[in-house]
């Protein structure tokens, strides 16, 4: 029987797994270092009762499912409130700056985000919270829309009401502004979930969103093939005004039809601009 130590040791090539996996779903696993990589795959490994990279490659081929629980594996809590907060310090100190700016220049006073695969709403009361922050005193209009194929998680949304555990994502000088906090829930206030809709959407079959300032999807594109994300990104392409912004999960890319149709404007934290 090979021992854990000795499958460790001969798992095969996993730059060649981290190419194939970028190669067919577009998800750059080279941001994780390498130890943290080999045994997060590890334990998918374990339990598919698999020891190469090779046969795990041929198990995502036979079961593309699977790349959402190795997604989920690698990056642990997925739908939590201000997930990856150096992507929000972006938003907050880079994006909505600009947008301000852009619509004041312009005498528009709204600004429209979309969550695209907003699970259990977490992403859009994020979204929504960040701005009220960065616009403080400045009156404009906001407007967050969140969508999700799944209806059950859209109900989740909706009610504005979490277990008490998910408050520790959320910053603290957010909680008294915008929460209603309780011994074992907490809810998103009344006069903060209004600026937020939720609405159920097939990004490939329904009619898509038009004219939006910033389109979050992240940690969405795990479920696709390529073809399909490049097909969802021309979507948002076309969603997008001019100047608006595109954030991504850390581990997705840009599909290639879009590359020299956006502009980078963090490439860490996979933050576009549409060009003016």
């Amino acid at each position: 029987m090979v021992s854990h130590d000795a499958e460790s040791v001969h798992r095969g090539d996993l730059a060649g797994f981290v190419r194939k996996v970028n190669e067919d779903r577009g998800l750059d696993l080279s941001q994780y270092r390498t130890g943290y990589l080999e045994r997060r795959i590890a334990a998918r490994l374990h339990v598919l009762g698999l020891i190469t990279y090779r046969q795990y490659a041929r198990y995502l081929d036979a079961h593309p499912d699977e790349y959402a629980r190795l997604l989920d594996t690698l990056t642990i809590n997925v739908t939590e409130f201000f997930r990856d907060t150096e992507t929000y310090d972006v938003f907050q100190e880079t994006v909505v700056p600009e947008l301000v700016e852009r619509k004041l220049s312009r005498r528009h006073r709204m600004i429209r985000a979309w969550s695209a695969g907003c699970a259990t709403g977490e992403e859009p009361y994020s979204i929504v919270m960040s701005l009220l922050a960065a616009l403080g005193e400045r009156e404009f209009l906001v407007s967050v829309l969140g969508t999700d194929i799944d209806t059950s998680a859209l109900d989740v949304a909706r009610h504005a009401e979490y277990p008490i555990e998910r408050l520790d994502g959320i910053p603290e000088e957010y909680r008294a502004a915008f929460l209603d906090v309780g011994e074992s829930s907490f809810h998103v206030k009344p006069e903060v979930a209004r600026y937020v809709r939720f609405k159920p959407l097939n990004l490939f079959e329904e009619r898509p969103i038009h004219v939006v300032d910033v389109i979050f999807c992240r940690n969405v594109f795990i479920y696709f093939t390529r073809d399909q994300q490049a097909r969802v990104m021309e979507r948002f392409w076309r969603a997008l005004h001019r100047g608006g912004f595109l954030v991504l999960g850390r581990s997705e890319k840009l599909a290639t039809t879009l590359a020299d149709r956006l502009e980078l404007v963090d490439g860490s934290q996979r933050i576009y601009r549409k060009p003016h």
